[in-house]
């Protein structure tokens, strides 16, 4: 019998494209790129194929095939780096932590602010990085601050503002909000700000210099005094930049090290002939891929990173040529043009990238760059003179840094495989937990109620997992109540496949086995259907109680239970009165206080934010029909709610957007209202 992944393979066709491999919970396993995918994606399959044993046992576990195609080469490596940004398949080579890597943006508004940002978005602005130091980072952002007085705040300049914030009297800011200063005067500061940005201090200070002597004859000496401060803070900047090359060419050397399973790429940004800066960047999944491979994945995404936020250049277009998707969307969203991000982009992009190891597809990549740059960009692999020595610098900063973090990896496992040893022996567990998974309720006496859960695995801190409640509980304050609550919303999603198959056999075909048969497919979605080791409630016997309760209730007394009470940090398990005291310095006790106050964080923050929200909640908002353009228009026109309450039927009316009747309505409601 033929079997489904059999006639997918027969259907692969033989044109360039990126194929993902698909496991029987269709999560994504491996993304790969082929002039040909019918030759590429059936070689995985051949039983006379030699594969490493890593491959062979992805190839075992795929089900399913998924083909995009595409017109050539380098619409295939931006496709393949964007689809393995997005689902991050756990066979290929991939940046460590890539989405939490921070970077400056330069905002796309009318008077731009730069800001510390851990999300690129397509919308427009420019995005320098990626960093691997937010603390740097962020130390870069004040020096920028401090040299050019950019604006902060996000309030609108939209002319209504009277005086200047405090940011104007300490000149942080020339209060551009208040017409001090123009549009003209802001842009060409922002470009000094992308020039210092992109390493061309020797540009930037000819810039200022010229106008600082044009300020001076034309007799503004406050002016002149202002650009004087900023050419000696950029000088001083600049006298601390290594110079490293003779030349002034523009070019990144990637240097790479290996051990224990792991891989590092060290990143020196050189830019007209200075060392610029300097990153490192841990790589997952490089057990059997040899250098030549690894530097292809890091390539494409480390400069897809780099160009985030650009226009895609002409010729290039992934999306436009997609042909069959077979039920994959994109991730690659459509670009608007932008000429300035466009600039960023062809900035970030030096003239040669220097490599230990040449990847077979260089010549994909250096066409995919140069259409981003404008001019031609050459991946070079050098065997001798200034440039090999130079690389083997960066090779040993690459060594230095692998070996550093296998270090403080190494004593980060020993300290976690620990304290989970001693969790599991106080209570008694038959293995160390892998799942723990901490809940938390935070309100004023019952308002904006709000749970937590936070989930540790391997004694990690999981975020992607979090999920935070609103609870619907309104009888006043009773944590009890409300931490049921949570825990039934939550263990829903643990009802399996089969339990709703036998109710539905025995005749409990209810509305609530329905849901269940939503939830489960929910649950695979949302992967919130991974079984806890370990449920830590932050209470001791009374929230306890509540919680054994809910898993009689469910029939789910097997799981795992204890209450971490505050006063003592007492650990308080079912069916035992006396509670369980760790040691002060226990391991343990520490691991389960770092969870408990993770989960109290992450409540607490929820709670405060749908406080803040109800605060400044007013009438209108309630108002049926009024949406938050026509809630502007109305509260510019009258002041508040109380206003529009005073107003009459046809001055409402008369509001932009108002009609006749809706006047009638938001009167009438507005008066019933306290």
């Amino acid at each position: 019998m033929t079997t489904p992944l059999a006639q997918t393979l027969a259907q692969v066709p033989d044109a360039p494209g990126i194929y993902m491999m698909l496991d029987k919970n269709g999560d994504v396993l491996y993304i790969g790129k082929a002039v040909s995918l019918r030759s590429r994606v059936r070689s995985y399959f051949q039983e006379s194929a030699a594969h490493h044993v890593r491959t062979a046992a992805m190839v075992e576990r795929v089900v399913d095939v998924r083909t995009i195609v595409v017109t050539n080469e380098v619409e295939a490596l931006i496709l393949e780096a964007n689809l393995i940004k997005r689902y991050q398949p756990p066979y290929n080579v991939r940046l460590r932590d890539d989405k939490r890597y921070p970077y400056l943006k330069v905002t796309n508004e009318s008077f731009p602010r730069v800001l510390f940002t851990r999300v690129v978005k397509n919308d427009g602005a420019r995005y320098f990085g990626p960093y691997t130091n937010a603390h740097g980072l962020r130390e870069l952002i004040d020096l920028v601050r401090l040299v050019f007085p950019l604006r902060t705040c996000p309030e609108p300049i939209d002319g209504r503002r009277r005086r200047p914030c405090l940011q104007y009297h300490i000149k942080r800011c020339l209060a551009p909000c208040v017409g001090y200063q123009s549009q003209d005067e802001y842009d060409r500061m922002i470009e000094e700000v992308v020039l210092f940005l992109e390493g061309k201090q020797e540009s930037l200070l000819s810039r200022l210099q010229r106008e600082m002597v044009t300020s001076a004859e034309s007799y503004n000496f406050e002016s002149a005094a202002r650009l004087r401060d900023r050419i000696v803070a950029v000088r001083r900047v600049t006298e601390a930049q290594q110079v490293v090359w003779r030349s002034r060419i523009d070019m990144d050397l990637l240097g790479l090290a290996r051990a224990q399973g792991q891989a590092c790429v060290q990143v020196f940004m050189v830019r007209a002939g200075k060392l610029l800066a300097q990153e490192h960047f841990i790589l997952d999944g490089v057990a059997d891929q040899p250098d030549s491979e690894l530097f292809s994945h890091f390539l494409k995404q480390f400069y897809t990173a780099r160009t985030a936020g650009a226009p895609e250049p002409p010729g290039i277009s992934p999306l436009a040529s997609i042909r069959t998707a077979r039920g994959v969307e994109s991730p690659v969203p459509l670009p608007r043009a932008n000429a300035k991000a466009a600039r960023t982009a062809a900035s970030a992009i030096p003239k040669e990238i220097l490599v230990q190891a040449l990847p077979a597809d260089a010549s994909v990549i250096e066409a995919w760059l140069t259409e981003y740059k404008g001019t031609r960009v050459r991946v070079l692999l050098p065997r001798r003179g200034e440039r090999s020595r130079y690389l083997k610098l960066v090779q040993k900063n690459a060594e230095q840094n692998l070996k550093a973090f296998l270090a403080h990896q190494e004593v980060q496992e020993t300290a976690q495989a620990q304290s989970l040893t001693e969790l599991a022996d106080a209570l008694e567990l038959p293995e160390p937990p892998h799942r723990i998974e901490c809940y938390d309720i935070s309100n004023i006496q019952g308002s904006n109620a709000v749970s937590s859960m936070v989930v540790f695995v391997e004694g990690r801190a999981k975020k992607s997992d979090y999920r935070k409640f609103k609870i619907q509980y309104d009888k006043g304050p009773n944590d009890f109540a409300m931490m049921q609550e949570t825990l039934r919303r939550r263990l829903r999603y643990l009802r399996t496949k089969t339990d709703i198959d036998v109710a539905v056999h025995e005749g409990e075909a209810t509305k609530e086995t329905t849901q269940s048969k939503l939830v489960d497919e929910l649950a695979r979605k949302e992967k919130f259907n991974k079984k806890p080791d370990l449920l830590l409630i932050d209470g001791g016997k009374g929230q306890l109680s509540a919680v054994m309760e809910v898993l009689e209730e469910m029939d789910m007394t097997g799981l795992s239970l204890a209450g971490l009470a505050k006063e003592n940090e007492w650990l308080y398990v079912p069916g035992q009165s006396e509670p369980i005291v760790l040691p002060p310095n226990s391991a343990a006790l520490h691991l389960v206080m770092r969870i408990r106050d993770e989960a109290h964080r992450f409540a607490v923050t929820y709670h405060r934010q749908r406080r803040g929200k109800e605060m400044t909640r007013s009438a209108v908002d309630a108002l049926a029909g009024v949406g938050p353009v026509r809630k502007k228009r109305l509260l510019t026109a009258f002041g508040s709610a109380a206003g529009i309450r005073r107003a009459s039927v046809d001055e409402i009316a008369a509001v932009k957007g108002m009609t006749p009747a809706l006047a009638s309505r938001v009167k009438a409601a507005l008066e019933k209202s306290p």
